[in-house]
């Protein structure tokens, strides 16, 4: 008896083919944001780790915080003419700051969406050398006004007319500690009001520095999106950054604590004057 055998047509093939690549197309999108989604949870417990090494730090510390310049890493010029733009991203010069030791595990000090954007975004950052590689290993930066006050070695942030500014410890914060920041994240490249971007340990909410925009920020606009950070009392939450870029992709401040600061650093309950 002659057998019969049974294949699919090339029309029946073509049909299956396209049926798979609309399913391709509705579920990448998908997948997409579970990814990132993942990612962020990652990076805010990275955060958490850093609200217990606060805890751990004062506690070593008699409650005084470290230099927010020198938290992470004690210097940003390992050798002499290094460019400090790059320190965050050279593992060849390991981390050695007061902080450093708390850390159980590295990987702690490098949020995943972060790297993931350096490999394409590393070098865009001011006065990048292309002779330093591109491999991150910290991303989040200390509120600067903690651990430093006027005149101190190193700088610290603007003061009000009063001479309020930064503070040496915990106890000398005024403003609710769930409302001030301890370390949060920055963006490696520059946006409308923001020519000072990620380089040394120091977050300067004195309208030098801002919040990154990269956490749910669409692909065509990285300027969008928020940020994670962990605050005094130690608890973190995305947050947006005060400096927002307008329609005609200018600077926004209409969002920034009294006009003119990043949101959460200020450390005092009354308003600068």
């Amino acid at each position: 008896m002659k057998s019969t055998r049974f294949g699919f047509t090339l029309i029946e093939l073509l049909v299956v083919i396209s049926i798979i690549a609309i399913l391709m197309a509705v579920l990448m999108p998908a997948l997409q944001r579970v990814k990132s989604q993942a990612q962020e949870m990652r990076c805010r417990a990275n955060l958490r780790q850093y609200g217990v090494v606060q805890s751990l730090y004062l506690d070593d510390s008699d409650g005084r915080y470290p230099s927010a310049w020198r938290s992470l890493v004690r210097t940003e010029a390992p050798v002499s003419g290094y460019q400090r733009y790059c320190r965050w991203h050279d593992p060849r010069y390991p981390a050695d700051g007061p902080l450093w030791k708390y850390m159980p595990d590295p990987k702690v000090n490098l949020c995943p969406t972060f790297a993931v954007l350096a490999r394409t975004m590393g070098q865009l950052h001011p006065s990048h050398v292309a002779t330093n590689p591109v491999v991150p290993y910290y991303n989040y930066s200390m509120n600067s006004y903690l651990g430093a006050k006027a005149g101190d070695a190193g700088g610290s942030c603007a003061t009000d007319s009063t001479g309020r500014g930064g503070v040496y410890r915990m106890t000398e914060i005024s403003r609710s500690k769930a409302e001030v920041f301890f370390f949060a994240e920055e963006n490696m490249w520059a946006r409308p009001g923001n020519s000072n971007v990620l380089n040394d340990n120091a977050l300067c909410p004195d309208a030098r520095d801002w919040f990154g925009t990269f956490h749910g920020a669409k692909r065509n606009d990285w300027n969008g999106g928020t940020c994670n950070a962990v605050f005094v009392d130690s608890h973190v939450e995305s947050v947006k950054s005060g400096l927002q870029v307008s329609a005609n992709d200018a600077a926004d401040y209409s969002t920034a604590d009294f006009g003119r600061y990043e949101r959460f650093g200020w450390p005092h309950a009354s308003a600068p004057r």
